[in-house]
């Protein structure tokens, strides 16, 4: 039976420039999608990530829940890509 597993990852291949990191994310995901799990990843999205070329859209059911940080409500908007 397949598992499912999430990773958040601070960093990742090919939404961001490659790093060390990015890579080991990257490889990582990969290793285990192939194994036959079933794989969901959460990063950030900065600003220097074109939603058009990575194909990003957005998750109306997922996006609309609000976040606190330092007494800061912060409306999350959750995109995803393929």
């Amino acid at each position: 039976m397949a598992s499912k597993i999430l990773y958040v990852c601070q960093q990742i291949a090919p939404y961001l420039p490659e790093t060390e990191a990015s890579k080991l994310c990257r490889s990582l995901v990969q290793a285990m999608q192939e194994r036959g799990n079933e794989i969901r990843t959460f990063m950030p999205r900065y600003g220097c990530i074109n939603e058009r070329r990575h194909q990003l859209h957005e998750v109306i059911r997922l996006s609309g829940m609000n976040l606190i940080i330092d007494d800061n409500d912060h409306q999350l908007i959750i995109k995803v890509a393929s």
